[in-house]
């Protein structure tokens, strides 16, 4: 009897042994999902942009990239252990937009990357897509521009000058909270051109495009006629 309880109680070692090894037998496998929610600071920093994403299941450490594009080619700048990351671009990068993507990695391998998101350190970029109306208006010019994310302000610049002793672009409008000004000091037979700054706590951006606007009748441009 004793020796059948032996046998027994082997047995039921065997098993539990056993299944421990098939368990720590089983694969690891590389996480499947993308870092969400990923978002890159906007002149938070002078010399830094930070980055924030949701963790990821099964992720032991992240891998980060860099572009100065959205479509690239990026270029590894790190990685990080948590869901967060400073990449410090130097002061001689301030105003510059940079474009990141993220992916989740283990022992096993690495998940697909994230979608791109852009941000800068210091003083914002420039502004894009400056607009001004051509006789849309019967006594305005009105100006818009896309918004700079992380500017205070928006300085606007004009040629001709209001001012008689100002000349080339000068400022009109140095406090604008607004991403669009209405030009009213104007008349006909003028054609008005016109650039924005954005400007945070680090200071302005340089100047955007230029785009020039005018009162109907519009002048007619020098060399209309050529192609």
């Amino acid at each position: 009897m004793k020796r059948g309880w032996t046998i027994v109680w082997i047995l039921a070692l065997g098993a539990v042994l056993g299944g421990c090894a098939l368990w720590e037998q089983v694969p690891v496998l590389p996480p499947t999902q993308p870092p969400a929610e990923l978002t890159a600071s906007f002149g938070t920093s002078r010399d830094s942009i930070y980055l924030t994403w949701r963790g990821v299941e099964g992720a032991t450490f992240y891998e980060v990239q860099r572009a100065a594009t959205e479509t690239g080619p990026y270029a590894p700048v790190g990685t990080s252990a948590t869901p967060s990351f400073q990449d410090r671009v130097g002061r001689e990068n301030e105003g510059k937009w940079f474009w990141y993507r993220v992916r989740a990695c283990n022992a096993a391998g690495c998940g697909p990357w994230s979608g791109p998101v852009r941000g800068y350190a210091g003083r914002p970029p420039k502004p894009l897509g400056v607009q001004a109306s051509d006789g849309t208006y019967p006594d305005i010019i009105r100006i818009e521009w896309e918004p700079v994310p992380g500017a205070n302000v928006y300085q606007l610049y004009r040629e001709p000058s209001p001012d008689p002793g100002c000349r080339g672009l000068c400022v009109v409008a140095s406090n604008l909270k607004t991403n669009f000004y209405e030009d009213r000091n104007v008349r006909v037979g003028l054609r008005y051109t016109y650039a924005v700054r954005a400007c945070n706590s680090y200071g302005c951006s340089e100047l955007s495009e230029r785009d020039s606007g005018c009162l109907e009748p519009c002048p007619v441009p020098l060399f209309a006629h050529e192609e």
